[in-house]
């Protein structure tokens, strides 16, 4: 345990909105079948997003990102689509035909050389190659256009090749079995304004169909709107020199499939109004590799379906993490601190309700400079730093987390486990609640809080398996814990009060730093000294024969300590190692057997009190009676397994690692 993690890392919690890039990154690969997932309700506020009926329906109630005026969650039942920013078959309507090979002019278009200049309402079908030229939009204010691309080239060397520059909205259409493409070379300017993308809209933009459509941007973005930028269909293949996709006021994706690769960000939405700056994902197939952030939003995230996968920074071994839990926590082994490469980044919330999140990240895999809350979906990541990580507020209500890598796997002020599967494996702490601005740390106790009320929860950790700078707090679920090896942490380890009120415990680590509840918890608990080894299966049973909770050790272990609803007060408990007696308990009270260091926070058994059996300065976890020579280190680890708590065989757990 460390006193203050989280200021060691310069995770500073913000509760303004400042300023942040946001990008969306994606692998560049042949097209795939789109998918898209049912979205899972978080709560009453989230819903399906709604689709105007009539294709110039207002779109007044596309607040987003806004809740009550401030900057919050985004609520997918605001978010609006209308008709137009859907596909639709154009061979039964008027259109204008313009082979850009050879243009020519037209009702509503221009041409000057190789400049094509649409300057009406409309809908304009592209084929051909328009060499070194640009497509120029310059419509009215209340006019829709919309672009359909049939096997179009477009290229430019000496600005954006396609630029909406007056409309009230365009679209570009992708036909089944074409397929575009668009390419620039620097960034062009139009006055004081810089046209910073391949295809560059001050209006909004909306893409979709079926067919293909290749962005090279060799200058700087790859698509961006001024306004919001909606995909609801295509195939988008971008290769940018700097970010992906790029909707100041915001990026809404119904369905399609998006490859990027960008030397910058993936997806980024800019503005800090409580209404825009967010990402939204509802459906379709994203796939991002960036050098920087995968996708970041000024204001909020929010998935709700759909598979989204991320690689930012060159993945979770592109900037090495290490230190020590106690004394540091992770340092960069790189001095370069100006660019952020995490996976998924908001300032304000990230919610992710449904959907397939996978990310492989340099820095945090999923990060919020506020709170981050998880309600459905999957979610799978390897990170060079932390797995989950919000600056206030992280809870968990439902779906499955897998944290393959990471330094620490969640972290938040305060962290809250009401439901779902959670498999966490750490080089440092597993679980760790820090950063409060009164935080624990060396006998104070902190505001923070980390508290299991239901769900499954793994964790294999090299450092503390569960870490509070304050009250560490156990009220049901299933928690298996693998701790250290190392007598520097603990497998719990808290600043504040350590309580366990009901649910099924079993945690399994070194003795030196082992801290068990405290006598005020309601549930009773046991921890008793029992050597093992990488690869043993521990047992518990009672006097019946019948098994409490079983798990296969992932590393080498000195301590045992387990709690379950069926312990009672006169009744003994033994721990069988790779079904051989290892050790035996009677249960004597709340808290039986082995002593540890207490809580520091005050309460029954404290620091500074008697300690629940004997405590400090009394017998040591080992057997010790002089209170002073420390257990014996244990030699060689190995990876972790769940119990499973019914008496058979226990499942090996995933994401097995080497504790160094």
């Amino acid at each position: 345990m460390k006193p203050n993690r989280l200021s060691t890392k310069k995770h500073t919690l913000r509760f303004a909105v400042i300023l942040s890039a946001l990008v969306l990154t994606g692998c560049a690969s042949t097209q795939s079948t789109t998918s898209s997932t049912s979205a899972s309700s978080a709560s009453s506020t989230v819903s399906t997003v709604s689709t105007s009926e009539e294709s110039g329906a207002d779109e007044t109630d596309s607040t987003g990102g806004a809740m009550n005026g401030t900057i919050g969650s985004v609520i997918e039942a605001n978010l609006s689509f209308k008709n137009k920013d859907f596909y639709i078959d154009y061979s039964t309507e008027d259109t204008v035909k313009i082979d850009l090979f050879a243009p020519k002019e037209a009702d509503g278009v221009k041409v000057s050389g190789s400049t094509v200049t649409i300057t009406e309402a409309g809908t304009y079908v592209l084929s051909g190659t328009l060499t070194d030229g640009q497509v120029i939009i310059d419509a009215g204010d209340e006019d829709d256009v919309r672009l359909v691309l049939e096997n179009a080239s477009i290229t430019c060397t000496t600005t954006a090749p396609v630029y909406a520059k007056n409309a009230d909205k365009v679209i570009i259409s992708l036909p089944e079995n074409t397929e575009s493409t668009v390419t620039d070379t620097i960034t062009g300017t139009d006055g004081n304004d810089a046209l910073t993308a391949a295809i560059f809209a001050k209006c909004g933009l909306s893409v979709n169909g079926t067919g293909t459509l290749n962005v090279n941007a060799n200058a700087n973005d790859g698509i961006t709107s001024e306004d919001k930028l909606k995909i609801t269909g295509g195939v988008l293949d971008i290769t940018s020199a700097d970010d992906g996709l790029v909707g100041k006021d915001a990026v809404l994706m119904k369905d399609g499939t998006v490859h990027i690769t960008a030397s910058g960000n993936g997806i980024k939405s800019t503005k800090s109004e409580a209404d825009k700056g967010y990402v939204y994902i509802g459906g379709g197939t994203v796939n991002i590799t960036a050098e920087q952030d995968g996708i970041q939003a000024e204001t909020s995230v929010l998935i709700s379906a759909g598979e989204v996968n991320v690689t930012a920074g060159g993945g979770a071994n592109g900037e090495q993490k290490t230190g020590n839990a106690m004394f540091g926590g992770a340092q960069s082994t790189t001095t370069d601190e100006t660019l952020s490469a995490k996976g998924i980044k908001a300032e304000a919330a990230l919610d992710i309700t449904g959907g397939t999140v996978t990310v492989d990240s340099a820095d945090d895999s999923l990060h919020s400079n506020d709170s981050m809350t998880v309600s459905g979906g999957g979610i799978t990541v390897k990170s060079g730093d932390d797995g989950l990580h919000a600056d206030n507020t992280l809870t968990i209500e439902d779906g499955t987390i897998v944290v393959e890598e990471s330094c620490e796997g969640l972290e938040a002020i305060d962290l809250t486990i009401n439901g779902g599967t959670i498999d966490v494996t750490a080089s440092d702490d597993g679980l760790n609640a820090a950063g409060s601005s009164v935080d624990g740390g060396f006998g104070t106790a902190g505001a923070d809080t980390l508290t299991v009320n239901g769900g499954t929860l793994t964790v294999n950790a090299s450092g503390d398996g569960l870490d509070s700078n304050g009250a560490l707090t156990i009220n049901g679920g299933t928690v298996y814990v693998s701790g250290p090896t190392s007598d520097g942490n603990g497998t719990f380890d808290c600043d504040g009060v350590f309580t366990i009120n009901g649910g099924v415990v079993l945690g399994t680590g070194s003795s030196g730093m082992l801290k068990t509840p405290t006598t005020d918890s309601k549930q009773n608990t046991i921890s008793v000294s029992c050597t093992g080894s990488a690869g043993d299966t521990v047992e518990v049973k009672g006097a019946d024969g019948n098994t409490l909770v079983s798990a296969v050790a992932p590393k080498n272990f000195t301590n045992v300590t387990f709690s379950t609803p069926d312990i009672t007060e006169g009744e003994t408990y033994t721990i069988y190692v790779n079904g051989t007696e290892a050790a035996s308990e009677t249960c004597s009270g709340v808290v039986s057997g082995a002593t540890g260091m207490g809580s520091f926070g005050g309460g029954p058994g404290n620091m500074g009190g008697q300690a629940p059996n004997g405590g400090m300065g009394g017998q040591m976890p080992n057997g010790n009676s002089d209170g002073t020579t420390p257990p014996e280190m244990p030699s060689g680890d190995s990876g972790i397994t769940p119990p499973n708590g019914n008496g058979g065989t226990p499942p090996q757990m995933p994401g097995n690692t080497s504790d160094t």
